[in-house]
């Protein structure tokens, strides 16, 4: 739970900066926006015993958030 969590901050904080930056938005912003949904789906999978399902909703997000910056 606290390593999806952990993911999901990053990926918060991350979009937050790219969007108070002034720079236009694009794909890789809306790449870490569903690696956050994937990561918040990760912490409530393991909040109800479901590891399995969390830990793969956790590697999908950080995937997700390490290919982003690779994307306009």
């Amino acid at each position: 739970m606290a390593a999806g969590a952990l993911v999901a901050l990053v990926c918060l904080f991350v979009i937050a900066g790219r969007l108070n930056s002034g720079t236009p938005t694009g794909m890789g912003t809306a790449v870490y926006g569903l690696s956050l949904a994937s990561a918040a789906l990760s912490v409530e999978l393991a909040r109800r015993a479901r590891t399995r399902w969390a830990m793969m909703a956790i590697i999908l997000a950080a995937a997700g958030a390490s290919l982003a910056d690779a994307l306009p």
